[in-house]
């Protein structure tokens, strides 16, 4: 356990709950999400928030209204935006009850919906990996890197063009929690992990510590802005420290001033376009920031939409 970081029993706890048994989605009524687990903005409404929680996609629109995202209620336990194609979404996670008795396979591996969410089709790795940690890359045409915690556990690279996975070595790395890749062609990946922010300037090989200026302390969340290469967000476990913001590429921090607290860390980043930041922690609280994270404003407490809240 990483020194100093109050909140990392719980976040190992979590760890331990998801990689364990198996913990099937069941259906839930759209008035309240559950278990968070990603974020992103919907590319065609700035204002909208695509949720991936334990119990299917949501949309979380202007005024705080939820709306289910397709039929499908399956655990997504990893989920990441294309940040350039409005309708591309990647996920894994674990099915509903009927979908496991049906096709008895437990672990999705990695899912591709070409329209928002609403369909989802399996595209590698499925009844293997349970990718708790996903970003897109544009490294060589398109790649995804992703932390399986299911099979050969692990650090996986996937190409978007022809689907071939390969696990990496991925020297340095481990216990990751999630997962950022940097837009450029040759950007840096960031992960996030119980330890503490790790760094790779090679495609996944290799990894050395970061500085937050918080060492040892977990880093929860981590997100690359879609438009801005230079612009990162990582949550960072510890008193004094909480959401980060980077203007270099994660080579230096600084604080927002927003902090969750230990035992309900921010367990999910989604940023931009413009100023635009939203967070998410383990109690299914939202709050989200239209100015880069100087000011916030809740829109989901314990999983319900606050009244009057989302479109101001």
């Amino acid at each position: 356990m990483a020194r100093g970081s109050g909140g990392v029993a719980l976040v190992l706890a979590l760890a331990a709950l998801c990689s364990g048994a198996r913990a099937f989605a069941q259906p839930a009524a759209p008035v309240a999400v559950h278990h968070i687990h990603g974020l992103a903005v919907d590319p065609r409404e700035p204002e909208t928030l695509l949720v991936a929680t334990h119990t299917g996609l949501v949309r979380l629109g202007p005024q705080a209204r939820l709306e289910w995202v397709g039929e499908q209620r399956f655990d997504l336990m990893g989920f990441t935006a294309h940040p350039a194609k409005a309708n591309v979404v990647y996920a894994s996670g674990h099915p509903d009850l009927p979908t496991y008795r049906r096709e008895q396979v437990g672990n999705l591996g990695l899912l591709l919906s070409g329209d928002g969410g609403r369909t989802w089709r399996s595209v590698t790795l499925g009844g293997h990996a349970d990718f708790h940690a996903l970003t897109w890359s544009p490294r060589e045409g398109g790649q995804l890197y992703g932390w399986s915690v299911a099979g050969q556990v692990g650090l996986y690279r996937v190409s978007v063009t022809t689907w071939r996975s390969e696990r990496l070595e991925a020297r340095g790395l481990s216990n990751v929690l999630a997962l950022s890749a940097g837009r450029e062609a040759a950007g840096a990946l960031l992960a996030g992990t119980t330890e503490g922010l790790r760094v790779s300037l090679d495609g996944g090989a290799t990894w050395r510590p970061a500085a937050t200026g918080a060492p040892g302390a977990a880093v929860t969340a981590v997100a690359h802005h879609g438009l801005e290469p230079r612009l990162v967000y990582a949550y960072v476990n510890r008193r004094g420290a909480g959401l980060l913001r980077s203007r270099d590429g994660g080579a230096t921090w600084e604080p927002t001033g927003l902090f969750s607290g230990l035992d309900a860390p921010v367990v999910a980043v989604a940023v931009g376009p413009g100023d635009r930041v939203a967070v998410a922690t383990t109690a299914g609280e939202i709050q989200r920031s239209r100015d880069g994270g100087r000011t916030w404003q809740k829109v989901l407490v314990a999983g319900r939409p606050v009244a009057g809240e989302g479109g101001r």
